[in-house]
């Protein structure tokens, strides 16, 4: 399998426009460092950052590239060479799987390191790093898990870059506007559900926690919606599972 990841890797290393999606990690950091001078704070830029920057950029990033992925065979006209090979179809469709998640972290950890890189050209003090990375780390995880729907769609329908691009683009906002249409402040039943099946506004459930201070006259209102991160990674943990079996049987019908 690790030669597999790695073989992946090497594909990826000609697609030029994957160097330009990673490196938006370094994009919201250079902007939000001019807060950090207002006197915001690392804290908080790293908190908009998490909340507010990754789950819209990462999981249009790793839309595009699971694109690129899943399309290479196809483009280079390669199908055929596989099936001379012992290697399953589950097999390569999970290493592609395993690429999107370890740039998903790569993605999170740059974003990381940007902001602090920020923070200190502002003068921030740079506090609680082990507790940022592990937030960093499970948020990379959970936002790339929740990526795989419509990694599905893109599989299933082998359609061209700008329509898996568009695709990726309106699921992300999508899933964006579930989590920040003013759920928390919500007792339609509806929204509660909602709250509690779509992937980002379970993992945001997680992260407002995060970020909020008990302090704040907001805590009390949206305190009852937080969800354990326990929680949070079984419906994602749910999502994933069965968004990965999708793909991975899709996949093997385009092999077989």
């Amino acid at each position: 399998m690790l030669k597999l990841i790695k073989c992946e890797f090497w594909k990826l290393k000609r697609k030029r426009l994957l160097y330009a999606l990673m490196s938006l990690s370094l994009f919201f950091p250079l902007i939000l460092a001019y807060m950090a001078k207002a006197g915001t704070g690392f804290d908080a830029v790293f908190g908009l950052l998490v909340t507010l920057g990754e789950p819209v950029m990462l999981p249009i990033v790793l839309g595009i590239v699971a694109a690129m992925l899943f399309f290479m065979e196809r483009d280079n006209d390669t199908l055929k060479n596989l099936h001379t090979i012992p290697v399953f179809p589950v097999k390569i469709a999970s290493a592609k799987i395993a690429v999107l998640f370890i740039l998903g972290l790569i993605y999170s950890l740059a974003t990381l390191l940007s902001s602090m890189a920020g923070g200190l050209m502002a003068g921030s003090e740079l506090v609680n790093i082990g507790e940022k990375i592990w937030i960093s780390v499970v948020t990379s995880v959970l936002y790339t898990a929740s990526t795989l729907p419509v990694v599905i769609i893109i599989v299933g329908l082998n359609r061209s870059y700008i329509f898996s691009i568009i695709l990726t683009f309106f699921y992300t906002m999508f899933d964006y506007m579930l989590a920040y249409g003013g759920q928390f402040a919500s007792e339609e039943p509806a929204m509660k559900l909602i709250s509690n099946i779509f992937p980002a506004p379970t993992i945001y459930r997680w992260q407002a926690a995060q970020f909020v201070s008990p302090d704040s006259p907001a805590y009390s209102v949206i305190e009852p919606y937080f969800l354990p991160l326990w929680m949070v990674v079984l419906i994602v943990f749910i999502i994933g599972a069965i968004s990965y079996l999708a793909i991975i049987k899709i996949y093997s019908k385009h092999e077989s």
